[in-house]
């Protein structure tokens, strides 16, 4: 029997559902929602505290202090007032021109790597996906999940349009990757109905993820001419 492992992979047998067995749309009771907590690959940043005091020495006077140069106070040195100058504002396109000198910027400077990093994860992630009953297959979302951090660090997308389709895609392909995790059963390797009706909802959201970053990818390509080569959805599967 395998085992499970800690890096968003899961290894199971799944079972398509039968006319006799129970709606395996319905959630099991005690389902909380998609896997938020589970053992994963999670990054922890400790954060570095570093505290500073200050010791402010500050002259005593006493019996055998006397004051200095005859009792002549000190003159505080001028100052003079300095204005520190404003950052200047990003202007947010608005021409056609403007929007495709930022398109092309934003695609030159990570948004494809980010696009078709993301495009052969979601490809590769689709080979956990059961084409038989009883059939033994892995869930590995691990480089899924990587990928679509880096696609988050690119979710400004200057075109309205793509932008929506690039946003939609991140988050289904999140959501719905983290929904066939859970359904992975918590003991043995054979889903239980609850959890194959889990699954087929996870993959449908999956799918919607696909769809979007297809938009995504389609929307560059015909208004703005710009296309990855070779095409990283025939990106053959391990």
């Amino acid at each position: 029997m395998l085992r499970r492992t800690q890096q968003l992979r899961r290894t199971m047998r799944t079972r398509e559902r039968r006319p006799d067995s129970p709606d395996p749309t319905a959630r099991r009771p005690d389902h909380q929602g998609p896997v938020q907590n589970r053992p994963g690959r999670v990054r922890t940043l400790l954060p570095l505290l570093t505290v500073v005091t200050a010791v402010l020495l500050s002259a005593c006077t006493g019996p055998n202090s006397g004051p200095a140069n005859d009792g002549a106070k000190p003159t505080a040195p001028p100052t003079t007032a300095t204005t520190s100058p404003s950052p200047t504002a990003t202007p947010t396109p608005t021409t056609a021109a403007e929007i495709t000198e930022a398109v092309r910027s934003w695609y030159m400077y990570g948004g494809e790597t980010a696009m078709v990093s993301l495009i052969k994860e979601a490809v590769k992630a689709q080979g956990g996906r059961p084409g038989a009953e009883m059939e033994l297959v892995t869930l590995d979302f691990g480089g899924l999940m990587d990928a679509l951090s880096t696609a988050r660090l690119f979710d400004s997308l200057p075109d309205p349009k793509a932008r929506t389709a690039w946003s939609a895609a991140i988050d289904h392909l999140d959501e719905g990757a983290r929904e066939v995790l859970d359904s992975a059963p918590e003991v043995g390797l054979i889903q239980s109905p609850q959890e194959t009706g889990q699954a087929l909802r996870g993959w449908h959201t999956f799918d919607e993820g696909i769809k979007s970053l297809k938009a995504a990818q389609a929307r560059l390509h015909g208004t703005f001419g710009l296309n990855p080569s070779p095409d990283p959805w025939e990106a053959k599967r391990p």
